[in-house]
């Protein structure tokens, strides 16, 4: 079987109707269902380096309203064991995004959060992006307000720079740390699976 068990469940998570599935089993919470898809994605995922699925989604497909997406990467020893996370938000709906990257540094992570989270949402039919960053250095670059001088990002400032250019409309906004916590914990724990199996 060529295909990745880990994106058959990312699929499954993006196409599933969370609603009917609650409704059909009272016993199931919304919590229960995010942990058993975690679960599964981190148990298939962890072969594979590609970006898991955590939680609820939504339906594809854009209603004019802005897509609000934090992201943010991590590594521990910088260069080290590193991680990507990304919470994306669309009126009172969210998915959230984590990836294991291995070693690599913090500001390459910060850029593979970034690719990881606007690849999702041009997936999903967005055309109007806010993107909310709490790395002062990537989102100057991606504003081309700062040059991209390091050898190892150039390739991943182009290839995010690309992947922003496909939106119709995108803004790419620093964010203090306390107001990007839930992008961080997600590219902690993608670390913290990978080190724990």
């Amino acid at each position: 079987m060529d295909e990745d068990p880990s994106e058959i469940i990312a699929e499954l998570a993006r196409k599933l109707s969370v609603g009917k599935l609650l409704a059909d089993n009272p016993s199931l919470t919304r919590r229960h269902l995010k942990n058993i898809l975690e679960d599964a994605s981190k148990a298939l995922g962890k072969k594979h380096k590609r970006a898991a699925v955590v939680s609820d989604s939504f339906d594809a497909g854009n209603s004019g309203e802005k897509w609000i997406v934090n992201v943010d990467g991590a590594s521990r020893g910088n260069p080290g064991l590193a991680g990507a996370g990304a919470v994306i938000r669309r009126g009172g709906e969210k998915i959230e995004l984590k990836k294991f990257l291995g070693q690599t540094t913090n500001n390459e992570a910060e850029y593979e959060a970034l690719i990881m989270a606007i690849e999702e949402a041009l997936k999903r039919g967005a055309d109007d992006v806010e993107l909310r960053c709490d790395s002062e250095l990537m989102v100057k670059q991606m504003n081309g307000l700062y040059r991209v001088k390091a050898e190892n990002l150039k390739p991943l400032y182009q290839k995010a720079r690309g992947l922003a250019d496909k939106l119709k409309k995108v803004t790419i906004l620093h964010v203090k740390r306390n107001l990007n916590k839930e992008a961080d914990e997600l590219a902690n724990s993608a670390i913290d699976t990978a080190v724990d199996h």
